[in-house]
C-alpha cells in the first residue's frame, strides 16, 4: 500500500491539519472536535487519580494551529468538556481557554455535544464584569455552506463536518487519529489526545460513513498520511485484519 504525505490535506475547500483541525481560510476559520477539557478533573470524581494536564495539551495544540493560518473564530463541534455535570474547575479551564483565544484575536464557538450539558451552567458563572466568555451556537452552524454539528444525533444537513465517534485508524497496535472525508460528509479526529480510537477499518454497526463513499487521512502528527479509500482499507494495510483498537474511554 502506498500513502502520500503532507504536512495538511486539501479537501473540498477545507485545510486539514495534523492538529486535528479543518480550517476554512475564506471565512478565518477552524473546527475542532472533542476537547473533552476537564478530563482529568471527571477522571478524579470517579476515584482516579490524573494528573491536571488537558487544559496545557489543548493550548499547546491550538498554538501550533494558530501558526499555521489567519484564525478569527474557532467552532468546537461538540464536547467542548469531559464532564457532563456541573464541575467548577472545568468551569475554570474553559474560561482560562477562551481567554487565551482571546488575547490572540480569536473567538470560541461551541456547537454542544452529549458531553456539554454543563456548559450552560458554567457560563453562568463567568462574572459579568469579565470578558465575554464561549458562545454557545444552536445544535448546528454553517460555515461555508457545511453544517457543523457534534454528531450524536442525525443532522438534517446537506453537507456536514462532525466529530463524536473519534475515528482513527489502527494498525497492529499502533493507533493514529483520523479525518474521514468525502464530499457530503466530513468526520473529525478528536482533538483531545485521551479520546481513544474507533478503529474505522474493523468498525461495524450503524455507522454515519456506511453510505457515503469516504477516504481516510491519519494524523502521523507532523504530517497527513492519504490512505485512500475507506471502503478498502482493511484489505489493504499489510494484507492483514488490524488488531482491535483500544475499548474508547470517551464517547
Amino acid at each position: 500500500m502506498t500513502t502520500s504525505a503532507s504536512p495538511c490535506h486539501a479537501h473540498e475547500g477545507w485545510l486539514l491539519t495534523p492538529e486535528a483541525a479543518a480550517i476554512r481560510p475564506e471565512e478565518a476559520t477552524a473546527v475542532v472536535a472533542d476537547v473533552h477539557l476537564g478530563y482529568e478533573w471527571a477522571r478524579g470524581n470517579a476515584g482516579d487519580c490524573v494528573p491536571a494536564h488537558s487544559l496545557a495539551e489543548t493550548v499547546d495544540r491550538l498554538g501550533r494551529l494558530l501558526a499555521r493560518a489567519e484564525i478569527s473564530r474557532l467552532v468546537v463541534a461538540g464536547d467542548l468538556v469531559e464532564s457532563a455535570r456541573p464541575c467548577a474547575r472545568t468551569a475554570a479551564d474553559v474560561f482560562r481557554l477562551n481567554d487565551w483565544l482571546r488575547e490572540r484575536g480569536v473567538e470560541l464557538v461551541v456547537v454542544p455535544g452529549n458531553h456539554d450539558r454543563s456548559l450552560f451552567w458554567m457560563c453562568a458563572r463567568r462574572p459579568k464584569s469579565a470578558a465575554p466568555g464561549p458562545i454557545v451556537a444552536p445544535a448546528e452552524l454553517t460555515v461555508s455552506g457545511w453544517t457543523i454539528c457534534h454528531g450524536h444525533q442525525p443532522s438534517r444537513g446537506d453537507r456536514v463536518v462532525m466529530g463524536h465517534h473519534h475515528p482513527a485508524l489502527v494498525v497492529d497496535r499502533f493507533a493514529a487519529p483520523c479525518f474521514l472525508v468525502g464530499s457530503r460528509l466530513m468526520i473529525l479526529p478528536a482533538f483531545s489526545p485521551n479520546a481513544a480510537g474507533l478503529n474505522v477499518a474493523t468498525a461495524k454497526g450503524a455507522k454515519p460513513w456506511l453510505s457515503h463513499d469516504l477516504t481516510c487521512v491519519a494524523s502521523a502528527g507532523v504530517e497527513l498520511l492519504d490512505f485512500g479509500p475507506l471502503s478498502t482499507l482493511a484489505a489493504r494495510i499489510g494484507g492483514r485484519s488490524p488488531a482491535p483498537a483500544p475499548r474508547p474511554r470517551i464517547a
